[in-house]
């Protein structure tokens, strides 16, 4: 009888080992990189000079990109 619990203690290990790894598999397919293309970054440059948007020094392009979901400077 303790041998057969102790089998089973076992499989339920590897079962949340074997979980843990998908659940890092799936995440790791879910996550995007996103990237600001060359052309769209002279585009937002010339939008923040002429519009004179002020952004902290610290962030960047991607700041923009969260704030401005429409991205007006491809209009």
């Amino acid at each position: 009888m303790s041998l057969l619990a102790v089998f089973f203690i076992g499989f339920i290990f590897i079962a949340m080992k074997n979980l843990d790894s998908d659940v890092a598999v799936i995440n790791s397919e879910q996550v995007q990189v996103k990237t600001i293309s060359a052309t769209e970054r002279v585009l937002i440059q010339n939008w923040i000079r002429e519009n004179e948007i002020k952004i902290p020094e610290e962030v960047g392009y991607r700041y923009l990109v969260g704030k401005y979901p429409s991205r007006p400077w491809l209009k």
